[in-house]
């Protein structure tokens, strides 16, 4: 098995820290690498590691565990295994995190480098997201998250991703029709009331948001180069208005799928 370790400091309180390390999805989500992670029946995630002109791509199966002082990611895939391991030390505001990948599997003799790179990257990450963790304010009510949003207003978008948890990412195919199907189906992995769903295609040509509470579309953005159009459900000519622009999305997104934190 090919190792590879650094060493990060991380002027961040050790709750944070163990904050950021207790959230496995959130966590492997922000690593390099990542291409999409999948947290409908445990944690998957496609990760790709570079090597020359190579990219050797395998999908896991992460499972983790940790203690006061000690996290581990151990991720199982078809044709290789990979295992983070996150070890913290010190007590006080300034934190050290000692980040080791170890992998084995096709090309191991050859991903020294790329491993190297890796266990930097998730160092970063680590550092990154502690260093900018604030304990979340629970949303109380369903009807105070939807008042928040409002898709022609970009900081009211911002505000709410700022107090949003992203549950969900990775690449979907929109056939001509089913952008209802895909959005249900993201509900049920998202296992929340409440979900804000954006997407973009991967020249960027073209993007969507949608807000919905349980089956309802609440609000839908759709833009393709510089026009745009936005339905905000207020009656039942604007939500139908709703599901004709919702029906004429497709195509291949990015799609990343946010909750309000503590629920609703």
């Amino acid at each position: 098995m090919k190792r590879k370790s650094v060493t990060v400091e991380v002027e961040a309180p050790l709750d944070s820290i163990r904050e950021v390390l207790s959230d496995p999805p959130q966590f492997i989500m922000n690593w390099p690498y990542v291409v999409k992670i999948n947290t409908k029946n445990g944690i998957s995630a496609e990760i790709r590691l570079p090597r020359f002109f190579l990219k050797l791509g395998d999908v896991y199966t992460f499972t983790s565990h940790g203690d006061s002082s000690s996290f581990i990611y151990d991720g199982t895939g078809r044709r290789s295994n990979l295992i983070v391991t996150v070890t913290l030390k010190g007590w006080r505001k300034s934190v050290t995190a000692d980040v080791e990948v170890a992998y084995n599997g096709r090309g191991e003799h050859f991903l020294g480098k790329t491993l190297e790179r890796f266990a930097e990257g998730i160092g970063k990450t680590l550092k990154g997201l502690a260093e900018s963790y604030s304990p979340p304010k629970p949303v109380k009510s369903s009807g105070e998250v939807i008042l928040q949003v409002d898709f022609s207003d970009p900081m009211s978008v911002a505000n709410f991703l700022a107090k949003a948890k992203m549950v969900h990412s990775g690449l979907h195919m929109i056939e001509g029709g089913k952008f209802f199907d895909v959005l249900m189906e993201l509900r049920k992995t998202a296992n929340n009331d409440v979900l804000y769903v954006s997407g973009v295609t991967s020249d960027g040509a073209r993007s969507f948001k949608a807000l919905l509470q349980g089956s309802r579309i609440l609000a839908i953005e759709y833009r393709e180069g510089a026009d745009g159009q936005v339905v905000k459900v207020e009656d039942e000519e604007t939500a139908a208005e709703a599901l004709r622009l919702a029906s004429s999305i497709e195509g291949v997104y990015m799609i990343n799928v946010w909750v309000p934190v503590g629920g609703v």
